[in-house]
């Protein structure tokens, strides 16, 4: 049917054909969808994540540092002066205590993650 019309076989499934899985190809495509997919990630200069806090740096009433847990990879953030928080930087440690999760607006400057945004996650 398709090589009538110049089309190499197998590119045109015709209806009740079998379609067969081609393991080796199929691994292939999804480990380089995959990858792409992570590596963009690795590149992402911003976004929003939901985490847990496992560690804050800092005195009792400045907090200068912060990391979050999310999804296995420990992620340091440094606080703003401006930022959009929902409470006070040393309320941070309460989530360490309780493990409650945080959501985080970030951007990426040079090698620093600044947190943006904080909320109860």
């Amino acid at each position: 049917m398709g090589e009538a019309r110049g089309i190499p076989p197998g590119l045109l499934r015709g209806r009740g054909e079998e379609v067969r899985w081609d393991s080796k190809r199929g691994f292939r495509i999804l480990f380089i969808g995959l990858l792409a997919v992570t590596s963009l990630a690795c590149n992402q200069t911003s976004g929003t994540v939901r985490g847990f806090v496992t560690s804050v740096e800092g005195s009792l009433d400045e907090v200068t540092g912060f990391t979050v847990l999310v999804e296995g990879s420990e992620l340091g953030f440094v606080p703003v002066q401006d930022g959009d928080y929902d409470f006070p930087l040393p309320h941070l440690r309460e989530h360490v205590r309780t493990g409650e999760p945080v959501l985080v607006g970030w951007e990426l400057v040079g090698t620093v993650r600044y947190a943006l945004s904080l909320a109860d996650g």
